[in-house]
């Protein structure tokens, strides 16, 4: 047993009761006729065994008085919301949440009607703390929210959902994701005066069938201490010594420095195509494969969304919106045909290019077709892909837009590939692609792109000499909880999010801004709260916000790529209903697509982001 743990738990739990009335229980939006304690001491109530290791859990010796401390609708406590009388008013029209719900806890404009379903649903325990400690925090209820999630933790720190029964749906490691909520309430509000210490719950191959607990330590509160900047020390290193350069200080912070200057991305995938074009259909044309593509450059915002260029609706351009939204750096998939036409967008908008080349992700450089997919252990197939990149670097390199390189999109995905099959020989054509451009182009660092940070330790482990890592993740609402320490601790490189995004349609609630927007504002905070010189773990150089615009072939090749999908989704993740609906990602939309390519609707998320990447209105 941990006596350290147990202190330091007890001893905050009295200094909450002895500040009780400075930070009110039940300062949200709706009552809750038992509130139960401020904060629960579980060694007060149970047993903690085996703290830090695969074998840790939580025995409760006193079940009565845990479920009297911790409140109606946190476990154990089950009866005080069924005696609840606000829940007796409205119990006959609640929709209960049953086995198939899946993962949207509900209109979070509605968190009381969200918090009885869920409190009184016959789901399984953790599910039921889960989505009970999202209804508080979807009113503003923080310290009811914290408890929730911190009785997840002690509890049931191993639990998963799935959003289906079908064994290939997205999962979430409930355990993990509390943890993260957490974090994210105590970064975003300083004034709880409170911080989670030791929480560590290290959960091999997540949600997976192989899934192995490495280890699990429920962490506990202690009052926060003000927020400095730290000290960064002196250098430690740098990677690179041209125009670019990553430099790591002593506290293993990590800074972009471009000509002598700090540099914090501020980045989007930018994109602009046309309605009723898709690669399925082999018709995408525009950007940056054309000079002058159609809707790049007099692209026309449509103020009003009446889907008419009205007199008032200016003819401004992209790269004039882009720069307006405070964007600096744009990420381009697959490198550009037209030098012209990048050229001209980078001039106007004055933004930097991260430059991408498939790296043999969907069956492309490698010669290899979608049936068959890219073979990593083909020799011809791997000198076919360097070759590609090498051709891309010689013709870019030059350019004073140019930011870094970045090698695959998710690649470790499997999709049309086999580097999921053989990662070690993937992450050694890496370390070759690295050294290669490290020689052509000495002022540009690479990144290599990863959906999530499985493939982190044998990308450390196999390619030395990459630069940065670069990571895909959608990790719902407040932010990408310890994916930045995870990559500290498995390597010794700087990250920034490659793409992170949310859609702005919703099964059951059609099309959703607001929701998109609070997404989107929430994952940036977290990625400058982490960057080098800020209060989190300092290694991140910024993020890329997927995506720019809505694209309408994205549903697949059974969808028609001129009608905008408003069905199920595409793909299960943590989204509030469950579904990433891939058509519906962009900061600005197109209308109702008569207009395409030029009208751009824009939606609440850009406006927000640019205060955020601006300061202004």
């Amino acid at each position: 047993m941990d006596m350290k743990h147990i202190f330091r738990q007890s001893l905050l739990i009295m200094i909450l009761l002895g500040i009780s009335s400075s930070i009110a229980w039940a300062a949200g939006p709706f009552p809750v006729a038992d509130p139960g304690a401020p904060l629960v001491d579980y060694n007060k109530y149970g047993k903690f065994h085996g703290i830090g290791t695969a074998d840790y859990s939580y025995e409760v010796t006193d079940p009565a008085g845990l479920a009297q401390a911790s409140g109606e609708g946190i476990y154990p406590n089950e009866q005080s919301v069924l005696n609840d009388p606000n829940y007796q008013k409205v119990k006959d029209g609640l929709d209960i949440p049953t086995a198939s719900f899946g993962l949207w806890e509900g209109n979070p404009d509605q968190a009381q009607t969200n918090f009885y379903r869920w409190a009184t649903s016959k789901q399984d325990p953790a599910s039921k703390l889960y989505f009970v400690a999202k209804s508080f925090e979807d009113a503003q209820m923080w310290l009811p929210a914290l408890k929730a999630y911190y009785a997840l933790l002690v509890q049931f720190p191993t639990a998963t959902r799935k959003n289906t029964g079908d064994s290939w749906s997205w999962s979430l490691s409930l355990g993990k994701q509390a943890r993260e909520n957490i974090i994210a309430i105590l970064r975003d509000h300083p004034e709880l005066g409170l911080a989670l210490k030791d929480c560590d719950i290290d959960i091999e191959n997540v949600g997976a069938a192989d899934q192995k607990i490495v280890r699990i330590h429920p962490g506990y509160f202690v009052r926060a201490v003000a927020q400095t900047a730290p000290n960064m020390g002196q250098i430690l290193r740098r990677r690179g010594n041209g125009k670019v350069q990553l430099v790591e200080y002593q506290n293993h912070h990590w800074v972009m420095n471009v000509d002598g200057k700090p540099y914090f991305i501020q980045g989007l995938c930018y994109g602009a195509t046309k309605v009723g074009e898709s690669p399925d259909l082999k018709n995408m044309a525009g950007f940056p494969d054309q000079d002058t593509p159609e809707g790049v450059f007099d692209s026309w915002v449509d103020q009003h969304k009446t889907n008419n260029k009205d007199a008032d609706d200016p003819t401004v351009g992209d790269p004039a919106l882009v720069k307006n939204l405070g964007c600096n750096t744009i990420r381009l998939y697959y490198g550009a045909k037209s030098p012209a036409c990048l050229e001209r967008f980078c001039k106007e908008s004055g933004v930097k290019v991260a430059m991408g080349v498939a790296f043999g992700a969907y069956a492309q450089d490698s010669g290899a077709t979608w049936e068959q997919g890219t073979d990593y252990t083909d020799p011809v197939q791997q000198q076919n892909i360097l070759d590609v990149l090498k051709k891309m670097v010689l013709q870019y390199k030059d350019k004073p837009y140019i930011l870094c390189w970045i090698l695959g999109n998710e690649n470790n995905f499997g999709v049309a590939c086999n580097a999921n099959k053989y990662p070690a020989t993937y992450c050694d054509l890496v370390e070759r692609a690295c050294r290669m451009v490290h020689e052509l182009d000495p002022d540009h660092p690479v990144a290599a792109c990863l959906g999530e940070v499985g493939f982190v330790p044998k990308m450390d482990q196999f390619a030395p000499d990459l630069d940065i890592m670069a990571i895909n993740a959608y990790r719902g609402s407040d932010g990408f909880g310890d994916l930045w320490e995870t990559i500290q601790k498995e390597s010794d490189k700087a990250v920034f999010i490659s793409e992170f995004g949310c859609p702005a349609y919703f099964n059951g609630r059609g099309e959703d801004e607001t929701d998109q927007a609070k997404y989107l504002v929430n994952s940036w905070k977290d990625i400058a709260y982490n960057r080098g010189g800020g209060p989190g773990v300092g290694n991140a150089l910024g993020g890329f916000v997927f995506e720019w615009m809505d694209e309408w072939w994205k549903a697949g090749p059974t969808k028609p790529a001129n009608v905008h999908d408003t069905s199920q989704g595409q793909w299960q993740g943590p989204f509030p209903d469950g579904w990433g609906h891939e058509e519906w990602f962009g900061l600005c939309s197109q209308g109702d697509g008569k207009n395409s390519p030029w009208e751009r609707q824009l939606r609440q998320s850009y406006w927000d982001l640019k205060k955020l990447w601006t300061g202004g209105s």
